[in-house]
């Protein structure tokens, strides 16, 4: 080292670079008090998927009513049950958000089911990935193979009902009266012309609950 005169030379450093990175880390620890590192990323996750609710799923029409009646649907129906929730709000997003236009609560429960039954959660299939996570990952991942064929089954048989005008099964409600001024004429024939004395419609009604009752929705 090279000094001009006058200057009284500096010591070099002798203390090694891994004796002060040893003594760095034992002076850095975790207090008792530390949150759980598990709970922490739950969180934020958590935080994520709202965000993105907000973003996509809020302004979509029939969107957060179809998410409402799956939700109460997977409370109800254990077959459901197994349904992870976010999953089922991807589900939602992505099957009416991929329709060519705008559609009605009916419409668009009708559409889920379509697209549960035709196999869609089933392994082998594409799958729910999350768009909040860098890592690509399932949303499926924890529901097992049976639970997905379960799933995919009671999805086939709701739209048989929906089909055969019995969706206040699927919704778990009583049935609605039917009250239309159009047909009163016709019904009032039917009565007459009904040997046994029992309305059409409630012959049709009764028809129909003996051939769907049968099956464990």
């Amino acid at each position: 080292m090279t000094c001009l005169p006058g200057q009284t030379p500096i010591p070099h450093c002798t203390l090694p670079i891994r004796s002060i990175l040893d003594v760095t880390s034992v002076m850095v620890k975790d207090p008792p008090d530390v949150l759980d590192r598990q709970k922490c990323l739950d969180a934020l996750a958590a935080l994520r998927h709202a965000k993105w609710f907000q973003a996509r799923a809020n302004g979509l029409q029939s969107c957060v009513i179809i998410i409402r009646i799956l939700r109460d649907l997977c409370q109800r129906v254990p077959t459901w049950g197994a349904l992870p929730s976010w999953a089922m709000e991807l589900l939602v997003e992505k099957v009416i958000s991929s329709a060519s236009g705008p559609l009605s609560p009916g419409d668009a429960m009708r559409r889920v089911f379509e697209c549960v039954s035709s196999g869609i959660l089933l392994p082998g299939g594409p799958g729910l990935y999350d768009p909040c996570e860098k890592n690509p990952s399932d949303t499926l991942n924890s529901v097992i193979g049976q639970q997905r064929e379960d799933i995919t089954a009671s999805a086939q048989f709701a739209l048989r009902l929906v089909a055969f005008r019995q969706i206040h099964k699927v919704l778990g409600m009583d049935p609605l009266p039917q009250m239309n001024p159009r047909f009163n004429v016709r019904n009032r024939k039917r009565r007459r012309d009904n040997s046994d004395g029992t309305d059409g419609l409630e012959a049709e009604g009764k028809k129909d609950k003996k051939d769907f009752d049968s099956g464990e929705f």
